[in-house]
């Protein structure tokens, strides 16, 4: 486990640049949800899907690794 964490985080920055496109099947499934939906975002990483959810949502997004949450916070500051 903790070569995992290790890795992502010396991985952060690239997998940022990478990671920025939202899964089609995830991005419908998060922005058919209901307005004022509560949706737990469990290893959000860069924050990619923190913008598919409607208006009035609230999200509870963790990662592991502080860069990525860092990254995920500064791209969806409304959230």
């Amino acid at each position: 486990r903790r070569h995992v964490h290790e890795f992502y985080d010396c991985i952060a920055t690239q997998f940022d640049k990478t990671r920025h496109k939202p899964w089609p099947k995830v991005h419908d499934f998060l922005s058919s949800l209901p307005p004022f939906s509560l949706v737990a975002d469990v290893g959000c990483g860069n924050g990619r899907y923190l913008g598919c959810l409607s208006t009035g949502s609230t999200v509870i997004a963790l990662d592991r690794c502080a860069h990525l949450v860092a990254r995920a916070d500064a791209a969806n500051p409304s959230r």
